[in-house]
């Protein structure tokens, strides 16, 4: 089993690949159709920052796409199914020059191989339901951001253009704190939009200053066309981070499948270690105000004694005893000389760590079970690790809390995290010239201000939504991104001819996808 985990993985990276030239065409094409940028360039260009997205982005749509199907139904087979018939459908869509969406090419594969295994009672209707809501969803917001970007860009007031992008700039820094405090972004795309934010208000400050007399078309092109540097590498990172997450969460999915089989309630020892997934456990509860919280348990082991963290005070998990008060301070009974400092004990705190078990959460140290059938192991409770969220005696969550995993990038193995980014790079230098064509041509004519505002509106869309776990298209949010700023001109200036085909490939896709992938696992299972 373990080589056909090594061929699951190859092909998934190929998969990676495939769609690395497949989508070449939403980060460049706006660039090569103004002639910001030569093919040449543009592919080195995108691919670089494909690549960059993976110290920025973390797994948010990898968990999604990873328990689109129950991991602990299926086997590996129906995996190499899904990944073989997403990587046929890419291969076809991309030689008939069509801007399909490599996202659902690959949840609609591996849905429709699992289905064949063992039913629908595998898929989580609740993901599908959200990715399909999202084919039109996706294009919508695209293009609703770059209309409103392109209006207020192409207006000819310097003050009302600088008000509104600092108001929705604005709105948007609040938007990724919000999600940096409770769904665990990365501080550093927010860092990214800022820096954006700032370069594209100096520009517009220096222009006004040198050229506000008597702005030339000529000298407002260039302008733009520098523009669309920044903006087309923000929306390459965003197709570099989208993406390669989703092929993750397949990989993370067959690892996870791996390790469960063959053992009831333990990790089974001859899974090697660094093709062991961890999960990160945390509960997470609305208060009053239907504010998300998020509690992250901490333990620490000094000298045989368990310490855990509990609203800022340090508990002796063996007595329940505070030891140290919310200021630091030792609490009665306790003294400085025989406990640790209270410094020792806050750098040593480490959070559990599980792996998943069907509906089962086990502690990754000792293979215990620690949650199952919304019940905590009563040892758990008792040690006063989850504290206030559980009932002491029967161990079960209090009213209102759940517990929440997520794999983390961090957790995954070095080596397939950063292969995923990297195999997705290499294949943008492969470019994919007959979907530019259509991207930056058959649509709409786009100059360099509107391809500023297509890109900044996808790059906008894939960083906050990607965020929440849905697995948005790049391909069909740059579509209505330069559709949107093809409606600022007039609505005639949209080829909706072209736009109604390519939304039929849309939503074919995922249909299309499955019934490929149930054929190949039906062949797989013959010729086993």
């Amino acid at each position: 089993m373990f080589t056909l985990l090594l061929v699951v993985v190859a092909i998934a990276l190929l998969f990676d690949l495939v769609n690395g030239f497949h989508d070449a065409a939403n980060s460049i094409a706006t660039v090569v159709s103004t002639k910001v940028l030569t093919p040449f360039q543009a592919v080195i260009w995108a691919a670089t920052f494909n690549i960059i997205a993976f110290w920025v982005f973390d797994m948010s749509v990898g968990n999604t796409v990873a328990k689109t199907v129950d991991s602990n139904a299926i086997d590996l087979w129906v995996i190499l199914a899904g990944l073989l018939a997403a990587t046929f459908w890419n291969l076809l869509t991309w030689w008939l020059g069509i801007p399909s969406s490599s996202s659902h090419t690959l949840i609609g594969g591996f849905a429709g191989a699992a289905v064949a295994h063992a039913g629908f009672s595998v898929i989580d209707s609740g993901e599908i339901l959200k990715v399909v809501l999202f084919i039109f969803l996706a294009p919508f917001i695209g293009g609703f951001i770059a209309y409103l970007i392109a209006v207020v860009t192409i207006s000819r007031s310097f003050w009302k253009k600088m008000l509104v992008i600092l108001a929705l700039s604005g709105v948007t820094i609040m938007v990724m704190e919000y999600m940096i405090e409770y769904i665990d972004m990365k501080p550093i795309m927010l860092y990214i939009v800022i820096g954006m934010v700032s370069i594209f208000i100096l520009v517009y400050i220096w222009f006004e200053l040198v050229h506000g007399k008597k702005p030339s078309a000529m000298k407002e092109a260039n302008m733009h066309k520098k523009l669309q540097l920044l903006s087309s590498a923000a929306f390459s990172l965003g197709h570099g981070g989208a993406d390669s997450q989703k092929v993750m969460g397949i990989i993370c999915a067959a690892l996870l499948v791996y390790g469960n089989m063959g053992r009831e309630g333990k990790l089974d020892s001859s899974v090697p270690k660094d093709l062991q997934i961890t999960e990160l456990m945390q509960i997470e509860y609305h208060n009053e105000e239907d504010k998300l919280e998020k509690f992250k348990p901490e333990v620490a082991q000094i000298d045989s004694t368990v310490y855990f963290m509990e609203h800022k005070e340090i508990v002796d998990a063996s007595t329940g005893k505070v030891v140290y008060d919310k200021d630091g301070k030792v609490t009665d009974g306790y003294t400085k000389a025989t406990i640790p400092s209270y410094k020792e004990i806050d750098d040593a705190l480490s959070k559990i760590e599980v792996y998943t078990l069907g509906d089962a959460l086990c502690d990754a140290k000792t293979n215990d079970t620690v949650f199952t059938d919304k019940t905590l192991n009563t040892r758990y409770a008792y040690a006063g690790i989850f504290g206030n969220y559980v009932d002491k005696k029967s161990g079960e969550l209090k009213e209102g809390f759940k517990i929440k995993t997520k794999v983390h990038s961090d957790t995954m193995p070095f080596w397939i995290a950063f292969g995923c980014y990297l195999m997705i790079g290499l294949g943008t230098l492969m470019g994919g010239w007959k979907i530019v064509k259509t991207m930056g041509t058959k649509i709409t004519k786009v100059t360099p201000l509107e391809g500023v505002c297509a890109e900044t509106a996808g790059a906008l869309t894939l960083f906050t939504v990607s965020q929440f776990g849905i697995p948005v298209s790049t391909t069909h949010t740059i579509t209505g991104s330069i559709i949107g700023v093809g409606a600022t001109k007039r609505l005639s200036a949209v080829r909706w001819g072209v736009t109604i085909n390519l939304l039929w490939a849309w939503i074919l896709t995922i249909p299309v996808s499955a019934g490929l992938a149930a054929i190949f696992y039906y062949l797989i299972v013959w010729l086993r």
